[in-house]
């Protein structure tokens, strides 16, 4: 690997040292939903030296490639040849499997998968991650369809948290390679205070009583209130308690589902270390996409352009949660939902049409558009010159 690439020492000592450079931040994890997104958060974060995580959940990156069509190796391999081909070594890159554990790959549910068989898949999957250099591993244990409100019980989480931790150090040893945990989940549902303090306990007391460094956990993950959607709030009272839980466990606080996130400051104040966000760029594309053809296009010839998009996005099965009746979508429900098509073939070849029309490539814009969002992100966080 490349010297661009982080490992979790690098990641905590990051944490670390902002307090005492009187430089406090908050990092920032992406998903990398598609091509034009990673594209967009490298620029941004070579120009500004800020350092990056991405958080690849099992469904976008695979094996079998996930809906962006990428293997981890793959994925580890296009982020190093464009950082070289860049010339650019001003960023710090922390590559991060994003709630790894049994039943959070959408094949588990589809195939009706026992504990057992999903934990199998998904340490196949997990192997695959650690070769290719995935230095940050999130065990998420915190669902449980065997319980019929689908969550585990925090002694079982914790548990369970442990064993496949277990698991991810003997991988690394294999590898010979050294990583990081997060720990919890936001699918968990909202937990008061004493439990997350009580899984995290546990969680720490049966590490060490397996003789596993304690340091490698870097992360906490709790349910704050935030969900993906416009004008996103998060409950500020909870963040500062579970902040400081984590706090006390030698940790640090992550936020999942940021996108649309307001009081961004806050989460410096009270020393979270880190926030998520995905789905939202792929609004951010959808509206650019629109805007653009709008803006260059006679009407009719737009309107047609933007039917043909939908029915694309509409063709995929995970999506009719958003499109019982596409008519009456609200159009972030159609950008998020388009995060599953950004990397098909056939997306690409109905860009290369649309460009035809335009007499320029749009996907340059999509680039553009999604560079300020992050640019935007990475300043509010005080992530600016950190490298």
């Amino acid at each position: 690997m490349t010297n661009f690439y982080g490992d979790y020492k690098a990641l905590r000592d990051l944490l670390f040292l902002r307090n005492i450079q009187n430089r406090n931040f908050c990092l920032l994890g992406v998903s990398p939903i598609s091509k034009y997104v990673v594209t967009a958060v490298l620029n941004a974060a070579t120009n500004l030296k800020a350092p990056i995580i991405f958080i690849a959940s099992l469904n976008q990156i695979n094996v079998d490639g996930g809906y962006t069509g990428w293997t981890p190796k793959q994925f580890s391999e296009y982020i190093n040849n464009y950082m070289k081909n860049l010339h650019e070594n001003n960023t710090l890159i922390f590559l991060q499997l994003d709630h790894g554990g049994p039943w959070l790959r959408d094949e588990h549910l589809l195939k009706n998968l026992s504990y057992e068989e999903a934990v199998d898949d998904f340490l196949k999957s997990l192997n695959e991650f650690i070769k290719a250099g995935f230095s940050l591993i999130h065990i998420d244990t915190t669902i449980d369809l065997n319980k019929p409100d689908r969550n585990a019980e925090p002694d079982v989480a914790a548990y369970r948290t442990v064993e496949l931790i277990e698991y991810s150090e003997d991988m690394a040893k294999q590898h010979g390679v050294d990583i990081g945990y997060e720990i919890g989940s936001d699918r968990w549902g909202y937990k008061s205070p004493e439990i997350i303090d009580k899984f995290i306990e546990l969680t720490m007391s049966r590490l060490k009583s397996r003789g596993i460094n304690i340091e490698k956990i870097v992360f906490g993950v709790a349910d704050v209130g935030t969900e993906v959607v416009p004008y996103n709030k998060a409950n500020l009272l909870i963040i500062s308690t579970f902040s400081k839980i984590m706090q006390k466990h030698n940790i640090y606080l992550k936020i999942h589902s940021g996108d649309y996130l307001t009081h961004l400051e806050y989460l410096i104040l009270e020393n979270v270390g880190g926030i998520n966000v995905g789905p939202m760029f792929a609004h951010t594309m959808y509206s650019t996409f629109k805007r653009i053809i709008f803006e260059n296009l006679e009407k009719e010839l737009a309107n047609e352009l933007i039917t043909k998009l939908n029915t694309i996005i509409a063709s995929a099965d995970r999506l009719r949660k958003y499109l019982i009746d596409i008519n009456k979508v609200e159009e972030y429900k159609l950008g998020l939902a388009s995060r599953y098509i950004w990397s098909k073939n056939e997306l690409e070849i109905f860009l290369n049409d649309v460009n035809k029309h335009l007499g320029f490539d749009i996907r340059n814009h999509l680039v553009k558009s999604l560079e300020e969002e992050v640019y935007r992100y990475f300043i509010r966080l005080g992530l600016h010159r950190i490298i």
